[in-house]
């Protein structure tokens, strides 16, 4: 059963954000952005993203952070 878990998620995994974007309509792109606009993020801040499948959130957040500590 393990083995078979495995692949489907590993043959999944490659197209996960475009069958997001199929199934949701592209809505899902919406409410992430919803969703970190209710953070309010700053430029200061650290953020921990964990578990966060393909990235998607973290590549929104990289650019309101600042690179200086």
């Amino acid at each position: 059963k393990q083995v078979r878990v495995a692949q489907v998620f590993n043959s999944v995994a490659p197209r996960y954000d475009l069958m997001n974007d199929l199934m949701s309509l592209g809505i899902h792109r919406l409410w992430k952005r919803q969703a970190l606009s209710h953070c309010q993020i700053r430029s200061h801040h650290h953020v921990l993203d964990l578990a966060s499948g393909t990235g998607d959130l973290a590549l929104l957040i990289a650019p309101l952070l600042s690179s200086k500590g």
